[in-house]
């Protein structure tokens, strides 16, 4: 499946909203590590995910990464730039499996550009779409939770309040990160465990971050934050590396690894938040069609283990 398509699907804008920032450059480098359990010596036993989650996430990040190429073979990585001058931000990924990608958002006219360059094809986002989507979930939402029986609807509200609540240690440990000093802090809630190596921020970023997210929140009504913010969970600091468990029940387990590579406080190139002059002759699409595509290619999936 494509994966920024899916991510776009669930919520573009809360992928991106909490890495932006005004007049910055932002390199960072996102991939998942499948875990061998070769790791685990003889006489350790995990005996929960919570355990499992521990052990492996205080393992090194090149112990993990040889061990699994050695069963799984290569680990894809995701390079992304992102390009940021006051309220338009600009976001560029290459992958193998995706190739490259450009996402543009633009302002003043409430739009996202999405440009797959492989397939010359560019997806036209708008904020009325962004607002239609959120209704189907919320109405989708709702419908689920009036089918629940009673105790049941009290135990999903009592987890969706219970979300948020989180236990984070400071280790103590300290390293440099892609050239700036990390603290160690280990954060943990009822769903996910992580690991995150935060620095302190000399650039005025946090505040950036805010400022950006109260914007999109603006012109995207109704498009609410469901996974954790990262920027939000160490006070003062910036997550340069985080390392979040993750268990996918009969696949297995593995590492995910966001990492914000280098940061420059610089103004971009203007040219950065149009639509590249190569791209203009691509073939244009709107969210609507992209949905349907995303659900024809469901379906094929489906067809395909049946």
């Amino acid at each position: 499946m494509n994966k920024l398509k899916l991510v776009l699907l669930i919520g573009i804008v809360s992928v991106y909203s909490i890495t932006l920032q005004a007049q910055y450059i932002i390199e960072q480098l996102e991939y998942n590590i499948p875990l061998n359990y070769e790791l685990v010596p003889e006489d350790v036993e995990l005996e929960n995910p919570i355990e499992e989650a521990r052990f492996f996430l205080q393992v090194s990040d090149s112990k993990l990464r040889d061990m699994s190429q050695k069963e799984f073979g290569d680990i894809e990585m995701i390079a992304s730039t992102i390009y940021i001058d006051g309220d338009n931000f600009t976001v560029e990924s290459s992958s193998q499996e995706e190739g490259k990608t450009t996402v543009i958002f633009n302002q003043n006219k409430g739009i996202i550009y999405y440009v797959i360059w492989a397939q010359e094809k560019i997806y036209v986002i708008s904020d009325e779409d962004m607002a239609g989507i959120q209704k189907g979930v919320n109405a989708a939402m709702l419908k689920v939770m009036e089918q629940l029986p009673p105790e049941l609807q009290e135990q999903a509200k009592m987890a969706t309040q219970n979300n948020n609540k989180q236990q984070i240690t400071a280790t103590g440990r300290e390293m440099v990160k892609y050239g700036q000093k990390c603290s160690e802090y280990f954060v943990e809630d009822e769903e996910d465990v992580m690991v995150i190596w935060a620095a302190e921020d000399t650039m005025g970023l946090l505040a950036k971050v805010k400022s950006m997210s109260e914007k999109l929140a603006e012109l995207f009504p109704g498009m609410e934050e469901e996974e954790r913010d990262e920027w939000e969970v160490i006070a003062g600091k910036i997550p340069v590396e985080t390392r979040s468990y993750h268990s996918n029940g009969m696949e297995g387990a593995e590492i995910e690894v966001q990492a914000i590579t280098r940061i420059t406080k610089t103004k971009p190139s203007a040219d950065k938040f149009i639509l590249p002059a190569e791209a203009v002759g691509f073939q244009r699409s709107s969210f609507k069609e992209m949905m349907g595509e995303m659900q024809e290619l469901l379906q094929g999936m489906e067809e395909g283990f049946e």
